[in-house]
């Protein structure tokens, strides 16, 4: 009988702006292939400052971002909506 695959270890990445992104390394397990073209150059730049060492890491991880800021800001809005947060003028 074969053993079942044991997962990678977690790793943790924190960039300069202190976000900190939980992930497990790289695998296709329910993942789906996309072709695409994009900017070098943003790509480069995202790698860098996410301090990942693939391009694939930072595409996973911006997209990641994305989804956290939607839920982030939501989370916001409702503390807004039921008065636990006021808005502050700069």
């Amino acid at each position: 009988m074969k053993k079942p695959a044991a997962k990678p270890p977690r790793a943790t990445r924190v960039s300069e702006t202190a976000v900190a992104t939980e992930y497990y390394a790289p695998s296709r397990e329910g993942k789906v292939r996309k072709e695409f073209w994009l900017d070098p150059a943003v790509l480069d730049a995202a790698r860098a400052e996410l301090g990942v060492a693939t391009e694939r890491e930072a595409v996973e991880i911006a997209l990641d971002m994305i989804v956290v800021r939607r839920q982030v800001m939501g989370a916001l809005a409702s503390l807004r909506s039921r008065g636990g947060l006021v808005d502050v003028e700069r």
